[in-house]
């Protein structure tokens, strides 16, 4: 383990293969994948921000904005959906090859995204052309910790372990190919065949 990665921050993640959360469960309800629970006190730097003023939730000792009052509820920072946009520090995260490749080495399933969140959440949009990064609900507030700490140069969590001699697998749905390690389907979101599900 890195002996500047520092677990209490981190989101290490259980590597067994799962099925993706149904859309009305909240994201904590799977919370268990993680060895660190966002929901838990002093509320953890995601970059996140209450959503009536604006004050920066990071450190804050309880679920109620210092600011203004407002009671805090983590799950209202995701967008909608089972596969919802990632919004790091206030704009639309960037399908990019390093984002890929980040996030196939945590064997997190990501996808491009279809919506526009920029004219809902009033955010820096994307630049025009460029795919948004969308990703499983229950791995949201993961992710954003991962790019973060990418982006800030501060140390990573260990990746989990290889899994790369599993086999790939074809979605019966859309027919696209899987890597081996991914629980659902990257392009569509059904979970492989019967006969691989553990």
């Amino acid at each position: 383990m890195n002996a500047d990665f520092c677990p209490r921050t981190s989101f290490a993640t259980s590597h067994r293969r799962l099925s993706p959360p149904r859309s009305r469960r909240r994201a904590r309800d799977i919370i268990s994948l993680m060895s660190f629970d966002p929901y838990d006190l002093p509320i953890p730097d995601l970059g996140l921000r209450c959503l009536n003023c604006g004050y920066l939730l990071a450190g804050l000792p309880s679920h109620r904005c210092a600011e203004c009052g407002r009671a805090i509820d983590l799950d209202e920072h995701i967008p909608k959906g089972d596969w919802p946009d990632v919004i790091v520090d206030g704009a639309e995260a960037i399908l990019t090859r390093e984002t890929m490749d980040l996030l196939t080495g945590y064997q997190i399933p990501f996808m491009e995204s279809q919506s526009n969140l920029s004219m809902t959440y009033a955010m820096r949009p994307s630049p025009f052309g460029r795919s948004r990064l969308a990703v499983p609900r229950h791995r949201y507030f993961e992710v954003i910790d991962l790019l973060r700490r990418q982006q800030q140069g501060e140390p990573m969590p260990p990746p989990p372990p290889d899994t790369s001699y599993l086999p790939e697998w074809s979605c019966n749905q859309c027919g696209e190919d899987n890597p081996g390690s991914f629980e659902i389907c990257w392009h569509c979101g059904r979970p492989p065949p019967a006969s691989l599900q553990p």
